[in-house]
């Protein structure tokens, strides 16, 4: 039996490296459990933060708000892409 149970959530997108022994982990896990990589690595995620007791009670400190921004997320209402090239006027010789 699985230990993720996989349900549909708001989702960002992020940047994030993982070592390649885990990544290949994490499709085999989505694939034994019938869900995208994306919400294996997100429930994961969600497991370990709300078992870790001293993770916490960090976030229960004031202080917590002070921890640096490292996670790269690009912001979804924003539509990516490359501008179309501004067409190069020719002038006759």
């Amino acid at each position: 039996m699985p230990l993720l149970e996989i349900a549909p959530t708001k989702k960002v997108v992020a940047t994030i490296t993982l070592e390649e022994t885990t990544a290949l982990n994490v499709d085999k896990y989505a694939a034994f459990v019938n869900a995208n990589a994306d919400d294996v690595v997100s429930q994961a995620l969600s497991y370990v933060f709300s078992r870790d007791k001293d993770f916490q009670k960090f976030l229960e400190a004031p202080d917590n708000r002070k921890a640096p921004t490292a996670l790269r997320i690009r912001d979804n209402k924003i539509k990516r892409g490359r501008k179309p090239a501004a067409k190069a006027q020719h002038q006759g010789a």
